[in-house]
Parts: structure tokens; C-alpha cells; sequence
């Protein structure tokens, strides 16, 4: 079980924890949530349940913390704190990163400051699909859908965000 944790957590909790940054723009508050939804995976495991899909049953986990946390934030409203991304920071480049790679590393934080620009319904999904890489199975588990209400929210999230940024946001990954 030991092992089995450790092994899921070395592979699923930089995932995590983006996830959680990029839902609440506060990176210690994010570190936090990183760290109760592994706790909770624990716990699963020790009472012995069988997870046959840790990574969609942990971006579930996070997911439902962060939705809590929002309603224990009653003084501010989920949609404006969605919105703030003057408070988000993303470590996309280092000193040692070439220009290609510092021009991906904007066109980076662009998109992912388009996607936030996104309706909330088409956020999430895109979010996970393109930034995560998780099927629109995996997404459906998470956000509590079918896969093809997630499918149909990430088309319809990056038909938005094209219209958003003038370009096709397919090409950009499939580089």
C-alpha cells in the first residue's frame, strides 16, 4: 500500500497542484489543498479501497476541496476570484530556456490565461483535456458528467478559444 501511494504520488502530484493553483491563484493555499487531497487518498487506501483510476479519482478529490474552499469564501464570489489573473503566477521559464522555448513558454501563459477567460462551464474541461492531458472519460468522473457532455464541453470550450485568440489552439499542441 506504501509503495502503491508513493508511486501515485510521485506520478500525479505536480498535477495536482497546478490544477489547484490554477483554480485559486493562491499558491499556498493550492500547497494545501495539494497536500489534503493526497491525506485523502491515504485514507482511501488504508480502508482498503480499490481506486482503479488514481488519477481521475484525485483531480475528483481536489476538485471537491477546491469547490469547499470557495464556500467557506463567502466575501468573495467564485466568479471574480476566477477571474483574477493578475494573481496567478506560472513558472513556465528559467534562465537557461532558449528563445523557442521561451516564445512556448509565453504562448503558454497566454493560452492559459485565455482559457481562464473562458465561460466556467468550458473552463475546467479544456483546462483538463489540454493542460492535464486526461480523456474526456477521466474528465466526465471528475467534474460528474458523462464522457460525451465532457467531450462536448471541451469542443465547445475550444471553439470559444479560438474565437478568443484569433488562432487554432490544436495546432499549438500538436507541436
Amino acid at each position: 500500500m506504501e509503495n502503491n501511494f508513493e508511486e501515485i504520488y510521485g506520478q500525479e502530484s505536480d498535477a495536482i497542484f497546478r490544477f489547484c493553483l490554477f483554480r485559486i491563484s493562491d499558491r499556498d493555499q493550492a500547497l494545501d489543498l495539494t497536500q489534503e487531497t493526497f491525506i485523502r487518498l491515504w485514507q482511501s487506501l488504508k480502508k482498503g479501497e480499490i481506486i482503479k483510476s488514481p488519477r481521475a479519482y484525485l483531480f475528483t478529490l481536489a476538485h471537491r476541496l477546491i469547490i469547499d474552499w470557495y464556500r467557506k469564501k463567502k466575501s468573495l464570489s467564485l466568479e471574480s476570484l476566477m477571474f483574477r489573473s493578475e494573481d496567478q503566477h506560472f513558472d513556465f521559464i528559467d534562465e537557461k530556456t532558449s528563445v523557442e522555448n521561451l516564445n512556448l513558454g509565453l504562448e503558454g501563459r497566454y493560452l492559459l490565461n485565455k482559457i481562464n477567460e473562458l465561460p466556467l462551464n468550458h473552463r475546467q474541461p479544456v483546462y483538463l483535456r489540454y493542460v492535464e492531458d486526461l480523456s474526456p472519460p477521466e474528465i466526465g468522473k471528475i467534474l460528474g458528467v458523462s464522457a460525451n457532455v465532457a467531450s462536448v464541453r471541451i469542443n465547445r470550450g475550444i471553439m470559444e478559444l479560438k474565437k478568443i485568440t484569433g488562432y487554432n489552439i490544436e495546432e499549438i499542441y500538436e507541436k
